[in-house]
């Protein structure tokens, strides 16, 4: 009723409501953008619409004439000289959308719903895939779901699949929150810059994580070419299962904020606790992962799961707002595997060597890749065509099996995550930021050129997995 009605409904009334009272705002805003430059004071651009539609946006010019053809073709922040004075001023405010309420009359948009995108940027229309076309279902907005959860600061995948997201779920009281949430986020003037690339930097490398609650370490790993800085704040039943000499971190969200601050280019990887209810010693699932949101999670991590309940739980409660990982690390998260992997909003899978192998009874957590357990659940990843990782790797020539063998297993298995282990850097025994600084400069350098050599398939790796096996042997044969 309400997505085939009332929402067209109020779009009309509300939007001419809108014209009536901007109109002296209109007028002002007009004579200011003629005065400011020469060329026309409304701004027409072809986009995408309902359906795949493309139709002319209105917009308060605020750059120079023919801004489009020149540099990236799209605004890319304070600093972008094609900005006019007064535009600045508009683009600041958001008073340069004002004439879309002639589009929201026109029927080519609504005043929520997925932004549209022009015709050759991110990409062309025939380029989209089924699930990406599916934000073409609903009108495009003034602003939407993706606006309220980074803006231009999100890359165009993440944007495409918040708006995928709104369009499967478009309700009164989703609207009605996406406004309050805009009005916030245009009084804080966030995240109105493009930052860098509009896709998430692929090199076609492993994903290197890196745990820490700790900004000067994190910063250095970050400037060293580290994918995911890691904030662990899983405790609950850890020490149970996890006897013995295993990290156990007691991160907090304030911690979430500290490294969220001090990176650049990583992503900030937050671990939440297993799905649980609220008791008098801790909070609920609910309110830990919106709080590890609002700090300024990129990914968030689910671990020790064993159901597929769980899982659509911890996928609703995200609501699409940050990417999600599984970490599969129970045998019955195994046993349920085909369910599981039929579960839609699971962006990352990494595959925990040492929870899951401990609830196998191994001596040693490599031996779920010498019995053949990791590579069964890579082939079901793969066959879903999910991101996977599993385990962490040791800088090179270290680590109880050789992290050379690792490494080479990964690009095998087609793997494209790793945590950086303890064994690479322990940053509870070396205090020495210019040790720490020079361990991770020199070492990821070289996991990366170990890297460059798979890639160009200069290894046997069926050799290398038979020695892999041996290794993992020798050391079970020590245990």
């Amino acid at each position: 009723m309400y997505k085939h009605f009332l929402k067209r409904f109020f779009d009309i009334i509300l939007s001419l409501l809108g014209v009536l009272i901007c109109l002296p705002i209109i007028l002002i805003i007009a004579i200011c953008v003629k005065i400011d430059s020469r060329g026309p004071v409304i701004f027409k651009q072809q986009r995408i619409g309902k359906n795949g539609k493309v139709f002319n946006i209105y917009k308060f010019r605020s750059m120079c004439v023919g801004a489009e053809k020149t540099g990236s073709g799209v605004y890319s922040g304070k600093g972008d000289a094609r900005v006019t004075k007064v535009g600045k001023f508009l683009r600041a405010t958001s008073l340069d959308e004002i004439p879309q309420f002639f589009n929201i009359l026109f029927g080519h948009m609504s005043f929520i719903g997925p932004r549209p995108p022009l015709t050759y940027h991110p990409w062309a229309i025939d380029k989209y895939t089924p699930e990406q076309f599916k934000m073409f279902s609903v009108r495009p907005g003034i602003t939407g779901w993706a606006q309220v959860h980074g803006r231009k600061e999100v890359e165009w995948h993440r944007r495409i699949e918040l708006n995928v997201w709104y369009a499967e779920h478009v309700s009164l009281w989703l609207d009605i929150k996406i406004i309050f949430k805009t009005v916030f986020a245009v009084l804080k003037n966030s995240n109105n810059e493009n930052k860098g690339a509009t896709v998430e930097k692929d090199n076609g490398c492993l994903k290197l994580m890196y745990i820490t609650n700790e900004p000067s370490v994190a910063k250095i790993a970050d400037e060293a070419g580290v994918d995911y800085l890691f904030v662990d704040m899983e405790y609950i039943g850890k020490e149970l299962r996890q006897k013995g000499d295993t990290v156990k971190n007691s991160h907090t969200i304030k911690d979430v904020k500290n490294i969220k601050d001090s990176l650049t280019s990583s992503r900030l990887l937050v671990r939440c606790n297993p799905i649980h209810d609220k008791t008098d010693e801790y909070s609920s699932s609910e309110e830990e992962i919106n709080a590890i949101i609002d700090a300024g999670a990129d990914y968030i991590m689910l671990p020790y799961f064993k159901t597929a309940s769980e899982v659509e739980r911890f996928i609703s409660i995200v609501q699409s707002r940050v990417k999600t990982v599984l970490l599969f690390e129970t045998p019955e998260a195994v046993e349920n595997i085909d369910e599981i992997l039929e579960i839609k909003g699971i962006d990352r899978i990494h595959v925990g060597l040492n929870d899951l192998s401990l609830g196998y009874c191994k001596k040693f957590m490599f031996e779920l890749l010498s019995d053949g357990t990791v590579e069964k659940l890579c082939n079901k990843f793969k066959e879903k065509n999910i991101p996977y990782g599993f385990g962490g790797i040791a800088g090179l020539g270290k680590g109880m099996v050789p992290a050379e063998l690792i490494i080479k297993e990964h690009y095998r298995l087609g793997s494209s995550g790793a945590i950086l282990s303890r064994s690479f850097l322990d940053v509870s025994k070396e205090r020495d930021l210019s040790v720490i600084k020079q361990t991770f400069t020199e070492e990821v350098k070289k996991i990366r050129e170990l890297e460059l050599s798979c890639k160009n398939n200069e290894f046997d790796l069926v050799k290398n997995k038979i020695e892999l096996d041996n290794a993992i042997d020798s050391v079970i044969k020590t245990l």
